[in-house]
C-alpha cells in the first residue's frame, strides 16, 4: 500500500510499499482457518499478523489464511494475534506456532460478550434535520493516495475528522476513486474513535465492505444502518481486504487540506502518523437533539447479546431498507459470465457479465439465487452487515442408485476408445476439440439424439426450440444503424433468463468441426445424428471468446466413421482444414531478427562470431536479452565453454531479479544438460512466485533433472494438498494435464512405487497412439501465440494460450505458460509446426522452449530440446518439422 502525495511539482510519499514489508525469502508458512466457538462457522476477514513486525495477511471468504514468514527475523516473544469486530483477540508466541503443518489449523475465536445501550436514530425526525459534511471533500489534482504492488491484505489508509461537541449521526461516507489497475479490489470501512494517538477503538462494530470496481468518481458508503453517532473527533478510513487481479493498484484522490492521517502496511502491522496530509474522506452527517435518538437497553431483560459477523442481530421487524449488493460468481477459480441472480421472491434478476462480477439491488432479509444451467443453484440471504456476497457454483453431480464406486475406479477413457465408442454410447458428443464424455468431462453437457428432434420442423431453429432445457431463441442488435434503421438477427442462447439482451451473448454452432457464428439455416435435419449444448465457461476452454456464449455441436451422420484398429483419426482430419503453405521460413523470420544476431548467424568461425560480440557487448550491456542471446547462439555452434560461461557469469545481475530472464535462461541451462545450474534459477523462481503452480511444476521437473527424487515427490505432495485446500486452482486447458502426466511417467520411472498390473494396462492404453510428445515452455507468462499442427496429409489444427488470461481476475492467480500435445495418428509422415506469435506485455522477446519426446513413458523414450526467439509478431511462420515417431528433424 503507498499513499503518494503531490504538491504542486514536489513528489512526497506517505506510504512505502508494503510489499517491501513482507520477504520474498521467506521460508516458513502458518495455514489455518479462523472459526466461531459457538457456531463452528467460518470467520472472513480476521487481521492475523505479527503484531507491530509488517508481517499480516486476512482470513478469506472461507475463513483461511496462508502465512509467510522468515523466522530468522524474529523473536520466539514476538506475537501472532488474530483479530476481529466482536471477537476476543486470540494471540501466540512465535514459539508457540506450528510452522509448516501442512494440514489447515484451526483457530477458533470466542465471541466478545457486550451489554448493549444501542442507541437509535428516529427515522421521522431527520426529515427536518439539515445535512452538515464534515471532513475533506475537495479531490486535489495535486494530492493522491494509493495501493498497489502485491497490496499486503489488511492495509489501511485512515483520516482523522474534526467534529464540534453536537451529536452527528454518520449518514454517508464518501471517497474518490481516480483510478483502479486492478479489476475489482474488496476493502472495509473503518470508523475509530478520535481520541487516541493512534486508531484503536472501533466505533464501527460490524463488518461494513464495499467493492471498488473499474469506473473512477465519487464512491458512496451508506452508514444510517449502523447508527453511529459522534460528538467528537473520530477517524475513517479503507482497509484491504482483497485483489481481484494479479495485482493492485487502486489510487484514491486526497485533500489539499492539513488533517492528520494514519497508514499500516499489513494487518496487525504499526500504525505510523502522518501530520499535514488528508485524503479525501468525507461524512454526511445530521446534527441530533436528544430527542431525535432513543436507547434501547439490554439491563432490563439481564441478557447478554453477542455480535457474531456470521450471526448478526437483526430486529424482528427489520425496515426494509433497499442496498446495492454486488459480488462475484466462480466456478473452479473461474469466473462465470451470465449466471442468473435473482431475488427469490420476485422477478428481479440480472446476469454477472464476463468477469463474473453482477450488482443487484436488495433489501435485507431477502435470499438472492444464483443459477447456471449444468451448475448446483446457490442461495444466499442479505443480512444486515452484508454488502457484497461473492460465490462458487459446483457442477450439478447426478447420483446414481446401485452403483459402487471402487477405490481404483478409472476415470477416463481414452479418445481412441470414445471415438470407437460413440455410436453405441449416447453420453458421447464429439467436437472440432475431440470426443466429449458426459460424465469425465468435469462440466456440465447437455447430448440430446437427433432422432428426438422434431423432424418436420422448418430449421434447425424451430426444431430446437422448447427440446433442450436452458436453451431459447431470441433477437440480438447487430450494433448498426442505415438509414435510420436498426437491424436485428435470430440467435440461440444458452442459460435462458429475463435479463436484457444486450447482456447475454449468442451461441455458436459447429457442424462436423467447422465452425460457424450464425444459425445453421441450411441444414438438413435428417443428417444430425447427435446434438451436444455446452455452456459458455467451458465453450471458451476449447474454442476461446467466441464461445463465451455457449456452443452447440452438432455431429452428422456422414461424419460418422471410424478409423482402423478403431484408433482415433486425430483433430486435424476431423477439422478438415487444408493448409495453405502460408507460414514464412526461418530464414525469411530470421530477417527480423536484431542486427547482432544476424551478425552472429552469419559469422563462419569461433573468431568472427567473438569479433561481433565484443562489438555489441558495450553497446548492449543493460540488455538481459543480448546476453541471453548471445549464450544460446555461442553453446549452440562452438564449443568454447569458458568464453560461453564467461557471457552470463561476467553480467550474472542482469538475470538476478528478472523472473522471466531467469526462466530463458534455465531454459538453456537445461539444453545443455547444465541441470544443477537450472535447479538454482528455479529455485529462485519458486522463492519469488511461491504460490504460483506453474512454480511447483518447474521446481518439481528440475529435482527429477537433478536425481532429488524425494524433493520432487514432496513438492507433488504440496501441490496436491494445495489444490486440495484451494490455495491453487487446476488449469485444467493447460498446466494441471501436463502435472498429471509427469507425476505418472515419475512415479513408474523415478520411484519404487509400486505399480499394479491394472495401472501399467492403463498407462499403456492411454499410450496408445501417443508415442510423440510435444511440451512447450515460455518464459513469459503474459505472452500469447497460435501454434498451428499440419498432418502428414496437409491438414492442420490450431492451439492458442490467450486462454490464459482467463485468470487474472483473482488474487493469487497466474497465467500457465506450458502446454503439452500428444500426436495420435496413423497416417506416417512428416508433421509441420508453426506458430503466430501475438507479443506479450513488456515488448521484450518471449523465449520459447520445445522437448520433444518419442516413445514416451517406455524404455525407449528419448527426447530432444530446442529454443526459439519469439519477436516477429502476426506472422505465420515455420518452427520445425516432425517424424511421427520420432524427435530427429526438431530444429
Amino acid at each position: 500500500m503507498v499513499l503518494e502525495l503531490k504538491r504542486y511539482k514536489y513528489l512526497f510519499f506517505f506510504c512505502f510499499l508494503c510489499a517491501l514489508n513482507f520477504s520474498v525469502f521467506a521460508q516458513d508458512q502458518v495455514r489455518g482457518v479462523v472459526i466461531d466457538s459457538d457456531t463452528k462457522e467460518t470467520l472472513p476477514f480476521v487481521n492475523i499478523g505479527i503484531v507491530n513486525k509488517g508481517v499480516g495477511t486476512v482470513s478469506n471468504f472461507d475463513g483461511k489464511f496462508y502465512l509467510e514468514i522468515d523466522k530468522a527475523n524474529f523473536s520466539n516473544n514476538d506475537i501472532l494475534q488474530f483479530s476481529s469486530v466482536g471477537y476476543k483477540t486470540v494471540q501466540f508466541k512465535i514459539s508457540e506456532v506450528n510452522f509448516n503443518n501442512t494440514r489447515f489449523q484451526k483457530i477458533v475465536m470466542q465471541p466478545e460478550a457486550m451489554q448493549l445501550n444501542e442507541a437509535i436514530v428516529t427515522a421521522k425526525y431527520l426529515k427536518s434535520k439539515k445535512d452538515d459534511v464534515v471532513g475533506f471533500s475537495y479531490p486535489s489534482k495535486n494530492k493522491y493516495g494509493y495501493w498497489k504492488g502485491d497490496g499486503s491484505l489488511g492495509a489501511e489508509l485512515v483520516t482523522r475528522i474534526s467534529v464540534d461537541k453536537k451529536k452527528h449521526y454518520l449518514k454517508d461516507f464518501h471517497f474518490y476513486v481516480n483510478e483502479n489497475y486492478s479489476d475489482s479490489v474488496l476493502v472495509r470501512i473503518n470508523v475509530y474513535k478520535g481520541g487516541t494517538i493512534y486508531p484503536e477503538d472501533k466505533l464501527l462494530k460490524k463488518n461494513v465492505t464495499k467493492m471498488i470496481g473499474k469506473s473512477s468518481g465519487k464512491v458512496t458508503v451508506d452508514l444510517k444502518p449502523y447508527n453511529l453517532i459522534v460528538d467528537e473527533d473520530f477517524s475513517i478510513g479503507l482497509e484491504l481486504l482483497k485483489v481481484y487481479g494479479k495485482r493492485v493498484g487502486l489510487v484514491l484522490a486526497a485533500d489539499y487540506r492539513p488533517s492528520t492521517s494514519y497508514r499500516r502496511y499489513v494487518s496487525q502491522g504499526q500504525w505510523k502518523t502522518f501530520r499535514g496530509d488528508a485524503m479525501t474522506f468525507y461524512v454526511n452527517t445530521s446534527t441530533l437533539s436528544d430527542g431525535d435518538i432513543s436507547q434501547i437497553s439490554d439491563y432490563s431483560r439481564n441478557k447478554t447479546l453477542q455480535n457474531s459477523f456470521k450471526t448478526p442481530i437483526i430486529n424482528t421487524n427489520p425496515i426494509k431498507t433497499h442496498r446495492s449488493i454486488t459480488g462475484f460468481v466462480f466456478n473452479n477459480g473461474k469466473p462465470v459470465e451470465n449466471a442468473t441472480v435473482q431475488i427469490t421472491a420476485s422477478l428481479k434478476q440480472t446476469q454477472t457479465d464476463a468477469y463474473g462480477r453482477y450488482t443487484i439491488m436488495a433489501q435485507i432479509g431477502d435470499v438472492i439465487s444464483f443459477d447456471y444451467l449444468g451448475f448446483e443453484k446457490v442461495e444466499r440471504t442479505v443480512l444486515e452487515t452484508i454488502h457484497n456476497i461473492n460465490v462458487t457454483m459446483n457442477v450439478m453431480v447426478e447420483e446414481l442408485a446401485g452403483v459402487t464406486v471402487t477405490e481404483r475406479a478409472r476415470l477416463k477413457k481414452t479418445e481412441a476408445e470414445m471415438f470407437s465408442e460413440y455410436l453405441t454410447n449416447d453420453e458421447f458428443a464429439k467436437t472440432a476439440y475431440g470426443t466429449l464424455d458426459k460424465k469425465t468431462i468435469g462440466h456440465a453437457i447437455t447430448i440430446v439424439d437427433g432422432k428426438s428432434l422434431n423432424l418436420s420442423a422448418p430449421n434447425i431453429l424451430a426444431a430446437l426450440d422448447g427440446k433442450i432445457a436452458g436453451v431459447r431463441i431470441g433477437n440480438v442488435t447487430n450494433g448498426n444503424t442505415y438509414f435510420g434503421c436498426t437491424f436485428t438477427k435470430v440467435a440461440v442462447f444458452i442459460r435462458g433468463g429475463k435479463g436484457s439482451i444486450n447482456n447475454i451473448r449468442p451461441a455458436i454452432f459447429e457442424i462436423d468441426g467447422v465452425i460457424y457464428e450464425d444459425v445453421p439455416y441450411f441444414l438438413d435435419l435428417n443428417v444430425i445424428e447427435r446434438i451436444a449444448v455446452i455452456p459458455g465457461l467451458a465453450g471458451v476452454g476449447r474454442y476461446g471468446q467466441v464461445a463465451a456464449g455457449g456452443v452447440i455441436a452438432i455431429s452428422t451422420k456422414h461424419a460418422n466413421y471410424a478409423t482402423k484398429n478403431n484408433r482415433n483419426s486425430d483433430q486435424a482430419q476431423i477439422r478438415n482444414n487444408i493448409y495453405e503453405q502460408d507460414a514464412i521460413s526461418k530464414e525469411q523470420a530470421n530477417k527480423n531478427l536484431p542486427s547482432y544476431l544476424q551478425a552472429l548467424f552469419a559469422s563462419n568461425s569461433f573468431e568472427a562470431a567473438k569479433k561481433v560480440y565484443e562489438e555489441n557487448e558495450k553497446l548492449y550491456s543493460s540488455s538481459a536479452s543480448f546476453f541471453l542471446d548471445a549464450y544460446i547462439y555461442f553453446t549452440t555452434n562452438w564449443e568454447q565453454e569458458k568464453f560461453n560461461n564467461d557471457i552470463i557469469s561476467n553480467h550474472q545481475s542482469l538475470f538476478e531479479n528478472n523472473i522471466n530472464e531467469m526462466k530463458a535462461l534455465a531454459y538453456a541451462y537445461q539444453r545443455e544438460g547444465e541441470f544443477e545450474k537450472a535447479n538454482k534459477l528455479y529455485t529462485s523462481v519458486f522463492v519469488k512466485r511461491p504460490n504460483y503452480a506453474q512454480s511447483y511444476r518447474d521446481m518439481a521437473n528440475s529435482y527429477v533433472e537433478v536425481n532429488e527424487v524425494q524433493k520432487a515427490a514432496n513438492l507433488y505432495s504440496r501441490y496436491t494438498k494445495l489444490l486440495n485446500d484451494s490455495f491453487l486452482v487446476a488449469d485444467t486447458i493447460g498446466l494441471h494435464p501436463i502435472i498429471t502426466t509427469e507425476f505418472n511417467h515419475f512415479l513408474q520411472h523415478k520411484t519404487d512405487y509400486t505399480i499394479s498390473s491394472e495401472d501399467l494396462k492403463e498407462m499403456a492404453a492411454m499410450r496408445e497412439g501417443t508415442d510423440t510428445r510435444l511440451l512447450f515452455e515460455w518464459n513469459d507468462d503474459e505472452a500469447e501465440f497460435d501454434l498451428q499442427f499440419v498432418n502428414p496429409e496437409n491438414r492442420y489444427f490450431v492451439s492458442n494460450t490467450s486462454l490464459n488470461n482467463q485468470n487474472e481476475y483473482f488474487g493469487k492467480q497466474e497465467n500457465s505458460s506450458s502446454k503439452e500435445f500428444f500426436l495420435e495418428s496413423d497416417i506416417q509422415g512428416e508433421w509441420i509446426i508453426n506458430i503466430n506469435y501475438k507479443g506479450n506485455k513488456s515488448g521484450l522477446p518471449t523465449y520459447l522452449k520445445v522437448t520433444a519426446f518419442s516413445g514416451y513413458g517406455t524404455d525407449n523414450e528419448e527426447s530432444t530440446i530446442r529454443i526459439y526467439r519469439l519477436s516477429l509478431k502476426n506472422v505465420n511462420q515455420n518452427l520445425f518439422y516432425l517424424p511421427t515417431l520420432g524427435v530427429d528433424k526438431l530444429n
